[in-house]
């Protein structure tokens, strides 16, 4: 790890190109994070091109170094959230696959490159979000529901919001690498430069990488060695299918921190390990957590504000803004050629350049910082009449919090500060702009609203369509 202060400015740094192992070049070390846009629709949740026009044009246009798509889901009949685009068993057909390469195309419009995130969600799955029968269970590598909160309540809510996940078979683990390797060859095929496994935050793959809910004693558990061949066999079957120049990334967690049983930094470094030493992977993302963690700061930061002044860049004094700081300065000890993108907490741009210099990571991460502000690397983070004192993101403040704690139900309660997020993502791909200031109880409000909109419109297409109202046609064959 560097230990000597860079003379490079702080837009220096972040503005630096970099060449990534499979040849392909970043402008820049800012990279748009993956996002649920929740903006897809049934039946088939392709790609909403009206929507992403207005949405990823922004991101295009506002000079980040790379581009994530929010999340793509494999498997239909798993979704987790209603919304989510999903990579079909039809997608690379038409009327399909012609959605795909548009969202490639405006995606890159502004010349940055655009990789696709494959998510699955697993035992993260609620019933209704996705094509399957109400009676037919989520899935997980082990048969481990999830748990949130205490009390007959919040129990007899999971169990009808979540269930308790069916243990997959290897018939099972078979269709989903087939899944995950269609939708790394959708995303080639479409234009896109690459994909990323999405192998953190909860979802099925780190389901598969943490003995918390990975209790399987065949080839794919019982060991930190077999936890991790489910990673290994997608990144080998995927780069056979698209080899270099295809980017080729993955996300994990530095641990789940859970109270106990969950993933270790220990044997999280160790999955790192295998990754940056493989020779097939282009850069590995940082975060950390899942839905039933209750200390990790990226699942705990809705309720006060950052910063209010940038911190400046010492010779003595490493500012560490990031909230996985220590686990990638671990990283770093692996002393690899392979890039580390450290997502979650960064707000300056002093904070940011100073993690580069020091060598913690090589990308930055910014997520929801590009929703509240989509175009915060052109107008602020690497714009030179801005001066590093006031080149700092907005705080993700959601107010309203004290709505949220009025629930008893903590499965729904814990989720409503990030529907802030999909709110403002909505927004975004309505042709609107971020609203910094909407509160909880207006979002909660505007849903239930827009339900009701939607269902009346619904019935009322549906009235019409019973009506002979277009003569001859309306007959059958």
């Amino acid at each position: 790890m560097a230990e000597a202060r860079s003379r490079q400015t702080a837009i220096e740094l972040i503005a630096q190109p970099l060449t990534l192992p499979c040849g392909l070049t970043l402008p820049n070390r800012l990279v748009k994070c993956p996002m649920q846009e929740t903006l897809a629709v049934a039946p088939f949740f392709d790609p909403p091109v009206d929507k992403f026009e207005n949405l990823y044009t922004q991101w295009a246009n506002a000079d980040y170094g790379l581009i994530i798509t929010g999340q793509v889901q494999i498997d239909i009949r798993f979704l987790s959230i209603k919304g989510d685009v999903v990579c079909h068993d039809k997608a690379l057909e038409e009327p399909y696959f012609s959605k795909w390469r548009k969202w490639a195309a405006i995606a890159q419009a502004g010349g940055t490159p655009c990789i696709v995130q494959l998510a699955h969600p697993g035992r993260m799955s609620p019933a209704g979000a996705g094509n399957r029968p109400a009676d037919m269970a989520a899935i997980c590598p082990s048969s481990v529901p999830v748990k949130l909160g205490e009390g007959w309540l919040n129990k007899m809510a999971l169990d009808k919001v979540l269930g308790t996940p069916r243990e997959m078979t290897i018939e099972d683990i078979d269709a989903a690498v087939a899944d995950w390797v269609r939708g790394a060859r959708v995303a080639k095929e479409a234009g896109f430069a690459g994909c990323q496994l999405h192998g953190a935050h909860g979802f099925l793959l780190s389901q598969f990488l943490s003995p918390y809910t990975n209790r399987r004693r065949d080839n794919y558990g019982g060991t930190p060695e077999k936890r991790l061949f489910l990673l290994k066999r997608l990144v080998t079957e995927i780069r056979a299918i698209c080899p270099r120049p295809y980017c080729l990334s993955v996300k994990l967690n530095s641990a789940d921190y859970m109270a106990q049983g969950g993933l270790s930094q220990d044997e999280g470094l160790e999955q790192v390990r295998w990754l940056v030493e493989c020779g097939m992977v282009d850069f590995v993302e940082i975060s950390g957590g899942n839905a039933e963690n209750k200390t990790s700061k990226l699942h705990n930061s809705f309720g006060t504000a950052s910063i209010d002044k940038a911190p400046k860049m010492s010779d003595s004094t490493r500012i560490r803004e990031a909230y996985f700081t220590e686990f990638a300065e671990r990283v770093q000890g692996l002393n690899s050629e392979v890039p580390i993108q450290l997502s979650g907490g960064f707000r300056s741009r002093t904070g940011m350049a100073d993690a580069i210099d020091s060598g913690v990571c090589s990308l930055i991460g910014l997520g929801r910082t590009a929703v509240l502000q989509p175009d915060i690397p052109r107008a602020l983070l690497l714009n030179p009449a801005a001066e590093d004192d006031v080149a700092f993101a907005t705080s993700h403040i959601v107010k309203g919090q004290w709505f949220a704690h009025l629930i008893p139900v903590k499965v729904v309660g814990s989720s409503l500060a990030i529907q802030f997020f999909y709110h403002n993502m909505r927004r975004l791909g309505n042709g609107m702009k971020s609203d910094p200031d909407a509160s909880i109880p207006f979002i909660v409000w505007n849903g239930i609203v827009e339900t009701f909109r939607s269902g009346l419109l619904q019935s009322f297409e549906r009235i019409l369509q019973s009506f002979p109202l277009h003569g001859e046609d309306t007959k059958a064959d």
